[in-house]
């Protein structure tokens, strides 16, 4: 008779895959910016990949330590996350607001870009990924 499976470890390989994804969007989204409005907006693409690329990954190494806690744990852990950066981002976004150095929508669109980028990895991940809903066989 043999015992239970060893918990499989979290596969966190989508963060690299957002990461690169990330520094692809940077280094089409800095220079455009550049070129269209200013150099601070430039800074501002910057800024706000750089708050995706936080954003996402803690959350990703939060829910896979919790996972390997236990798996009960990896929804409250991933609710939390969320609540929290939802909090972080409207203090900084009123913290910046009306600020002359504020390039609002170089700021904005970058956010919403790399988040979009990362949900695409996310779902290519969930969609190509095997992700056993029992446990595996043995081998």
């Amino acid at each position: 008779m043999t015992g239970p499976a060893a918990p499989q470890p979290w596969d966190l390989s989508h963060v690299k895959a957002g990461l690169k994804v990330t520094a692809l969007l940077a280094v089409v989204g800095a220079p455009l910016a550049w070129l269209l409005r200013d150099g601070r907006a430039a800074a501002w693409v910057l800024a706000g990949l750089a708050l995706v690329v936080a954003f996402f990954s803690v959350s990703a190494y939060a829910v896979a330590w919790a996972g390997r806690v236990a798996d009960s744990l990896t929804l409250p852990v991933a609710l939390g996350t969320y609540l929290i950066k939802v909090i972080l981002l409207a203090i900084v976004l009123v913290t910046v607001r009306d600020k002359p150095w504020l390039d609002p929508q170089a700021f904005g669109l970058s956010v919403v870009a790399g988040t979009f980028a990362w949900t695409g990895v996310h779902a290519r991940r969930v969609w190509t990924g095997q992700i056993y809903y029992v446990d595996p066989p043995a081998r």
